[in-house]
């Protein structure tokens, strides 16, 4: 029998069409039904028929309510919880419960209960269910969950914990997670122990993000400094010395770029990573007011970047195949962040030999003596398809060389490239032209 079936956006299929249609289709193991009619009837006979269903999306679905979620796991006409092997649930854009924050975040911690395989929700108010469930409050809400024909939260909680646990005892089996600023991180490590991609927006308080490192299975980690005051990324380096050698995928945003050796000590202990992305902040001016030199575009500054960028620093990134670095400000860095940034960017560009995408986004660092130093190394950068220097400082030459370099490069971004004109983009085009390059290139 049929086992995927996506309807998105079908939304002229009358609802009980939808029930016949699912009765008949109890193999399913994916089912997307987001901006569909979906309801309450449409869930209870998803939870009663589909029993091996893994996926289901019913985002965007205007008759969906969070309580009418609970339909999907409890069968009210038996009074028995649906044996659902559910372990992807996907509900943005529905209805919220409109008569208090509390009875959302009981709907949800019933949900969370009652799907002992779930491994990615995405409701409102996640982790103030998860603090529920740590701190074993299935009392809470009794007096809802019976008004609306469904059972407690203790009786939810028989799914997946053995009466009588102790908090740290519950466990849940969610394998994605975002965790708001301002959410406790020790309880969310405590309930969830099995993630292995976690979302972290960081406020202005200083959290223990050690905890993090209890996540074993964490292979993909995205962090942003959401708060008015930025952290400095130099925070970030002592989390990564246990964690950083399990990452796949690093994602750091609005950090400042405080110590110039900050992105070297992370990247030197993250050497499993596919995708490094970062976009920081320059550091605030009364970091380094005493170091800024107006001149630091002169000679004499390249020459001690040569100098510098001829330091040995050998980093291996078998896997990675996405570098991506963007600095949010123009001001003028230091030459000791210039000198080690442009350091790291030449380790780490040498030692990916699968590099296919890389993005230096509004760097000014010298990246004419960066790609001279990563080219010198034949077997550096022949993946490389897609180039992107947007408000970057690179002249014609290097544009040049990578372009008569062997590589696979299908689209260079020079955007806003002040060293880059009108008549260097046309040299660009006609040298593609000429050597039937498929090749495109953005300029402006």
């Amino acid at each position: 029998g049929l086992t995927a079936l996506d309807l998105h956006g079908c939304s002229r299929i009358h609802s009980s069409l939808l029930v016949d249609l699912i009765e008949c289709l109890p193999r399913l193991y994916k089912l997307t039904l987001s901006g569909t009619q979906c309801n309450l009837q449409v869930l209870s006979a998803i939870g009663c028929t589909c029993r091996e269903l893994r996926e289901l999306d019913v985002s965007m679905c205007k008759a969906v309510t969070s309580l009418a979620l609970l339909h999907l796991v409890y069968d009210q006409s038996r009074a028995a919880f649906n044996p659902l092997r559910l372990g992807k649930l996907l509900t943005e854009g529905i209805q919220l419960c409109p008569d208090s924050m509390e009875q959302q975040v009981i709907i949800v911690a019933f949900l969370l209960l009652a799907l002992p395989r779930l491994e990615y929700i995405t409701p409102t108010f996640l982790v103030e269910a998860l603090t529920l469930i740590h701190r074993r409050l299935f009392g809470k809400g009794q007096q809802f969950l019976h008004g609306q024909g469904f059972p407690s939260l203790e009786e939810a909680s028989g799914f997946t914990v053995t009466p009588g646990d102790s908090p740290s005892q519950t466990a849940l089996t969610l394998r994605r997670l975002d965790v708001g600023s301002g959410q406790d991180l020790s309880i969310v490590t405590s309930v969830c122990r099995e993630i292995v991609e976690a979302r972290i927006s960081l406020d202005d308080e200083v959290g223990d993000l050690q905890c993090l490192n209890s996540w074993k299975q964490l292979t993909h980690l995205s962090v942003d400094c959401s708060g008015i005051y930025r952290r400095n990324l130099s925070e970030m380096v002592p989390i990564f010395t246990c964690l950083g050698s399990r990452l796949h995928f690093l994602s750091l945003q609005n950090f400042h770029y405080h110590l110039e050796t900050s992105i070297s000590h992370i990247l030197g202990l993250c050497p499993s990573l596919r995708v490094f992305q970062a976009l920081l902040h320059p550091p605030s001016q009364n970091c380094y007011s005493a170091l800024i030199d107006e001149d630091s575009d002169g000679e004499d500054d390249d020459n001690q970047l040569d100098e510098s960028l001829s330091l040995p620093t050998n980093w291996h990134f078998p896997h990675l195949k996405d570098f991506s670095l963007r600095i949010l400000d123009s001001t003028v860095m230091p030459r000791t962040s210039q000198l080690s940034l442009g350091a790291a960017l030449i380790s780490a560009l040498r030692g990916s030999p699968r590099l296919e995408k890389l993005s230096l986004i509004n760097i000014h660092v010298n990246l004419d003596r960066v790609f001279q130093k990563v080219l010198e190394q034949p077997t550096s950068l022949v993946q490389l398809a897609e180039l992107c220097l947007s408000q970057s400082r690179v002249s014609p030459d290097s544009i040049q060389l990578l372009m008569a370099t062997e590589n696979q490069l299908t689209s260079i971004d020079l955007r806003h490239c002040r060293d880059i004109h009108r008549c260097h983009c046309d040299q660009f085009v006609s040298d593609v032209k000429r050597r039937k390059f498929d090749l495109k290139i953005v300029w402006e």
